[in-house]
Order: C-alpha cells, then structure tokens, then sequence
C-alpha cells in the first residue's frame, strides 16, 4: 500500500467493511438485505464423555435417553497452507509475509483453525501479507488480465469493473457476492481509482479488502435446516464445494466446481461423486494429500528440529529438505503413481533418496546424484514408515536418541492410542549420571524406573516398548550396532505379539486390526475439523469398511469419505444442534 493512501483506506474498510476480527457470521441475503448467523463454540474437543448418546433403547427396557445437544458448526479459520495455497490459485506466484500460523492443536492444525481466535495482530499481519502480495500481482499488467476476467481502462468503464469483481469474489469468496456486497467492493475500487488516477490501482485495492474479508479468510459452512432430514443441518451447494476443494486440493474450488454448485447438482450423492471423480483425478489432488500427510504426522516441525553439530555434521538443511521429500514420495507412490495398499507403506522397503540420504540408508551413491526410487537389501532391519529418516529423526532429541517420542509417534498417528503427558513435577531428564551407578547404560536401563513409577508409568508404558524396537538407529536415523559400545535390545510386544526389532514391529503394525480404523479416523477429523463424537462411530466404521473393501487404496478411502451422506451435514445423523445463547463466541 501507498504510504499516502493507507490511513484513508483503512478508514474507508473500517467503514463499509465493518467486520470484527472474529467472525460472527455477519452476512447478506440474496437480495442484499441483512441477515446474521451467528457461529457457535467449536466441537472439537467432544469427547465420549461428554457426547451425545445413542437413542436405542436401553437393554433392561428403560425409555431411550434424549438426545444430547451439541454446539453448532464453526467457522474454521483457513489454515496455514490453505491460506498460501489459495493466495496463490487467485494471484499467481506471490511471495507471502509473516502471517500468524494457525495454534496446533490435538496434532492438526485443521482441529486448531476451529478453535484458535485471531488476534489484532494477527489482523495486522493477514492485512500486511495481502497488501504485499496483490502488490506483487498488480504491478505486472499481464499477471492483472490473468487476475481479472476483465481489465478496465478508465473509471467510467462500471460494467467492466463490476465483472472483474463479481467474478474474482465468486472464486475468492467460493459463491457469488451479493448485490450489497458488489456495490460494497465497487465503491471502493472506484473511489481509490478516482483518487489515484488508476483504476487499476482502484481495483488492487478492491481485491485487497476482498481477501482480507472473513468470507474469504474463513470457511463460511454453516448449513441450513433441512426439513426432510429432521431439521439437521445441510451444507448448500456452495457449502459443499468448499468442502470438497479444501478437503481434496487443500486450496479453493476451480470454475467447474463453483458452476456445479451454482447448478445446486451438489445438493445429493450423485452429484458429489461425480466432481469428486473429477478432483482426485486432477494434479491438486496430490496437493491435499500432501498436506493431510504433513499434519497428520507432524512434517511442520521438521524446520524446528536441532541436532548437536559436533555429534551430528551431516544434519543439513538439505537432508532435513530431502528427508520430507522422501517420506511424501512415498506417499505419492502408493496413493497415485502406483496405487496400491496404503498399508504397505508401514512395512516396504521401497525408498526414494539421492546420494545424501542414500548415505543414511546404507545404500550406494549413484552418478549423476538425482532423486531416485531404490530398494533396501533383502532381509534389512529397516522397514516402512517408523523405520524412514524423517520419522526417526524427527522423534529424536538433538544428542541422543529419544524411545519416548518414537513410541508415542507410533501410538497416536498409526494406532491413535491416547498418551497422557508426563505430571508437571516429575524430572523428564534422562542424561543426568546416576550417582550410585555411574557409567554409561542403554536408553532401555534409562527408562526402566519411569516405567516402574506409578506417576510416570502411565505414557512409558505405552510408549517405550514401541519406541525401544528403533533403538538401531541414531538420532539423523542411520544404523548403529551398539549405544556406546553396549548391546541394543530392541525386542517387544505390541498386543502381546513379540517382536525382536524394529523391522518385526513394522510388520506387525501393518496387520494390526486398528490401523484401518485410525486412519479413517484421523482424515474424518482433518476434514471435519474438530474430534469425532460418539456418533460418528458409525460413519467411520462404514469408511473403513470402503477402505477394506477397496484393497486399503488411500484415494477410494478419501472418496468414501466425501461421499458419504454425512459429509453432506454439519452433525452426525441423530444429534441436536444446541441453540447459541451466548454472546461474542469465537472460531
């Protein structure tokens, strides 16, 4: 923004925006009059307890219970990548500034874009990020026809520039803007074009205050009662484009979508399996995976992951670079280059790598050094996700190796086991020297009284006996026959099936009857943003049964998943969607 320009403009949003931090749900009718939803507290933090119960009637003959109310839908803050991903659907390649990062919660942002309030200095960043980046993109006249259906070239040209802001609304705000609202976006390309003798700069400017909008930054799903369905909550046909998009692109709907939607052919089954046909055929629909996979196993904190760089030279930002790179290609292998069991990933022994990290595996350099598929050795202790550079190496401590967090990686993203966290008074440190028993000792002799104390027994008793069958491999992830010279036990049982290493528990976990389940499980949460409630139990159940059915194929489960009736509501079948009687609730 213009140095000149920036105290009027934001007067000039302040007035005819008027649109708090925290959206309240604020909107227009079709006709441009007013009207107002007000979105209630988040749900994602529901849980058996607290969720509503069933309505069968009990064993002994007692009348069913009534159904427990359940907060209504949320406004669900765009996520991080969500947020990049659609700047740059809009505007092309722009660089983005510091944008306050969605708070990560119960491990997805998605849960935590639910939950988290935006602060005024969150405003100001998504204020400063967007005035940048439509900087950027209007200072190129070719990238602005590319923006604009239509290009003005002078301010009398109204019906030019009410079609270039209609049409940029549409996609922005994923449905049209109504009457009000387009005079609302005109007024102010038109009053900065006149001011500025631009009306080109009128209409950046314009666009600006479009995206900086809650329509845009927000995921307006609210739903509408549906008469034939009890009253429950129906996303529109808009609604659902949304849906379908960010769940499947991680970015906005494309013009075919959005037609569909203003068909209302997304309003029943038929018409959401045909579009979504179309989008997992579509190159974003690896994008969305990409994304699904990064929160569900933590791949944002990689860039935050230190190691002792005496101990450990060969810890470079490139290896961080190509540890991701590798894990994601695994993925991408199984899911749509050769689509296949998505189970195999947890114990094959296909990798990707380039000469760095084939120097962590074990494996030969090849000339010219390019990211190449290879194959581990026949008979190699090391196998399938856990036994992967990024997923030892980012459950690691920057020393040492760290069997706590490894077991709790493998309890809560592949089995969705709950681990509590430790008591705040108990001493976590492991590396202090044992006074009475000096001298070095395994990780395994470590650990050993944690497991024993009743405070911490707790988390280690679900995590270590996991995380100690990768004791073989240091903390970068590359193989050691010893800890300091001492023997490696890495032997356990998961469900009282014994296994000797870490490549015997691969195996297991890829046969274990809950990996289905939690899979299913985690992408429900991920596209509904909040925790599953008791009675989404069954919807999962009919996914994972899809997912079976389909050979376990990540891409027929992710169609499962849109398609079923229940992503076509706000709640699950059965429940009652509580009244808001509060006031100033946030997403």
């Amino acid at each position: 923004m213009r140095r000149g320009d920036s105290h009027h403009l934001g007067a000039l949003l302040a007035a005819l925006l008027g649109a708090p931090a925290c959206y309240q749900g604020d909107t227009a009718n079709a006709d441009g009059s007013a009207g107002t939803t007000t979105a209630a507290t988040a749900t994602g933090d529901s849980t058996d307890a607290t969720a509503p119960t069933t309505t069968a009637a009990d064993s002994d003959g007692d009348e069913p219970a009534p159904p427990q109310a359940v907060p209504g839908p949320t406004l669900r803050r765009l996520t991080a990548s969500e947020f990049t991903h659609s700047m740059q659907d809009l505007l092309g390649p722009v660089t983005l500034g510091d944008v306050e990062a969605d708070s990560l919660q119960d491990g997805f942002f998605a849960v935590g874009a639910a939950r988290v309030a935006l602060s005024p200095a969150g405003v100001a960043r998504y204020e400063q990020a967007i005035g940048d980046a439509t900087a950027q993109a209007f200072a190129d006249p070719a990238r602005v026809a590319q923006i604009l259906r239509c290009v003005p070239t002078q301010l009398t040209d109204v019906t030019c520039m009410r079609d270039a802001l209609a049409t940029f609304g549409r996609r922005a705000w994923r449905r049209p803007l109504t009457g009000v609202e387009l005079e609302r976006y005109l007024g102010i390309a038109t009053t900065i074009g006149s001011e500025t003798g631009d009306v080109v700069v009128g209409l950046r400017h314009a666009v600006w205050a479009l995206l900086q909008a809650p329509h845009f930054l927000y995921r307006v799903e609210l739903g509408e009662p549906s008469p034939d369905h009890g009253g429950r909550l129906e996303f529109t046909s808009y609604e659902m484009a949304s849906r379908l998009a960010f769940t499947l692109w991680n970015t906005l709907p494309d013009e075919a979508l959005l037609d569909a939607a203003e068909a209302d052919q997304l309003s029943d089954g038929p018409g959401v399996t045909e579009q979504a046909a179309r989008m997992l055929a579509d190159p974003r629909a690896r994008q969305g995976v990409h994304n699904f996979i990064a929160e569900l196993y933590g791949l944002w904190a990689l860039g935050e992951k230190v190691k002792d760089d005496t101990l450990f030279p060969q810890w470079t930002p490139t290896l961080k670079a190509v540890m991701r790179d590798e894990l994601l290609a695994r993925v991408e292998d199984v899911v749509f280059d050769q689509p296949a069991d998505f189970f195999s990933l947890y114990d094959g022994q296909k990798v990707f790598v380039n000469n760095e990290l084939a120097r962590i595996y074990g494996l030969e350099e090849v000339q010219p050094d390019v990211f190449r598929a290879a194959q581990l050795p026949e008979g190699s202790p090391r196998r399938g996700l856990i036994g992967s550079a990024l997923v030892l190496a980012m459950n690691s401590l920057p020393a040492r190796t760290s069997a706590t967090e490894r077991g709790q990686f493998i309890a809560e993203s592949l089995l969705c086991r709950t681990v509590p966290p430790p008591p705040p008074t108990v001493d976590t440190n492991l590396d202090d020297e044992d006074v009475e028993d000096p001298g070095p000792k395994t990780l395994r002799e470590k650990l050993e009284p944690h497991r024993e104390k009743p405070e911490c027994s707790g988390c280690h008793n679900i995590t270590d006996p996991l995380g100690l069958a990768l004791e073989h491999f240091d903390t970068i992830g590359r193989w050691r026959d010893n800890d300091q010279g001492l023997t490696i036990d890495a032997s356990g049982e998961l469900d009282g099936e014994y296994f000797a290493d870490g490549g015997e528990l691969a195996v297991l976990l890829r046969q274990h009857p809950m990996v289905a389940n939690c899979l299913a499980r985690k992408l429900y949460t991920y596209a509904g943003g909040r925790l599953p409630l008791t009675r989404d139990t069954d919807t999962i159940a009919e996914i994972e049964g899809e997912l079976t059915l389909a050979g376990n194929r990540f891409d027929r489960l992710l169609l499962a998943l849109v398609t079923h009736d229940d992503f076509r509501f706000a709640h699950p079948a059965g429940t009652v969607v509580a009244e808001d009687d509060t006031e100033g609730d946030k997403p």
